[in-house]
């Protein structure tokens, strides 16, 4: 009989112990599995769109030295082709739009897509600077215009490679007399003369850099913006010898 009874007690020590689950904790867990979304390519369940593309789901790119990640809205690679869809003038995002291309030993051409009402001169001065560092390194840089480049984004589009910009009939570009504004501005006459000065000057700059990109005259810029905006269509830019036909 004793010999029965520890048996049993080893049976019972052996037998694992068996908890039953509060009623709807399994319901509870499999409602949660199927609200989790899980990304096919990486099988994270958090902040995957911070690194992928929808709908392909492949990785953006960031290259050692630049700021941004890519492909994004306004700037991807596409068929070996660079591609930047300028809008806003801002010369630090398209040097590391040129810094990232470097990467891509296969890219060799960029497209400037201008959709712009212009900004600052001296950042657009800087863009067109990088621009024609990187053609003399062999890249074929073409601007395109579907409708609007205006001020320092008409610039931009005239800096495209001879042969290589691109303008749509009915798209619109505009130049202008360069504008300041200082906000409660007290000087007398001698410092107006100061400034009318450097205006001339930075004008005079712009003017001249014109001539070099148009088949207008110093002259002819000159009178066309006189205390005006000077405006033109697509058609009208390939006359002028801004644009050189249409986009391709």
């Amino acid at each position: 009989m004793k010999r029965l009874w520890l048996i049993l007690l080893m049976c019972l020590i052996a037998t694992p112990l068996v908890w039953a689950e509060p009623t709807g904790e399994c319901e509870k867990k499999e409602a949660k599995k199927e609200i989790v979304q899980q990304c096919p390519k990486t099988l994270m369940t958090e902040s995957c769109l911070a690194c992928h593309i929808i709908p392909s789901f492949t990785l953006k790119e960031v290259a050692p030295d630049a700021t941004l990640s890519y492909p994004n809205f306004n700037m991807k690679i596409i068929k070996n082709v660079g591609y930047y869809l300028l809008e806003d003038i801002n010369d630090s995002q398209i040097a590391d739009f040129f810094n990232y291309i470097t990467w891509h030993p296969e890219v060799k051409s960029v497209v400037f897509e201008i959709q712009s009402p212009g900004g600052s001169m001296f950042k657009a001065w800087r863009i067109v600077g990088l621009m024609d560092l990187y053609k003399s390194r062999g890249y074929v840089i073409e601007t395109r215009m579907h409708g609007f480049a205006a001020s320092a984004g008409f610039l931009i589009f005239a800096n495209g490679s001879k042969g290589h910009r691109f303008a749509t009939p009915t798209g619109e570009m505009m130049w202008h007399e360069l504008i300041s504004f200082k906000m409660f501005d007290f000087s007398g006459p001698a410092d107006k003369e100061d400034e009318a000065q450097v205006l001339r000057h930075l004008q005079d700059t712009a003017n001249n850099w014109l001539v070099a990109r148009s088949n207008l005259t110093k002259d002819e810029w000159d009178v066309k913006i006189r205390k005006k905006e000077f405006w033109m269509n697509g058609a009208q830019a390939v006359e002028y010898g801004i644009a050189d036909g249409v986009p391709k």
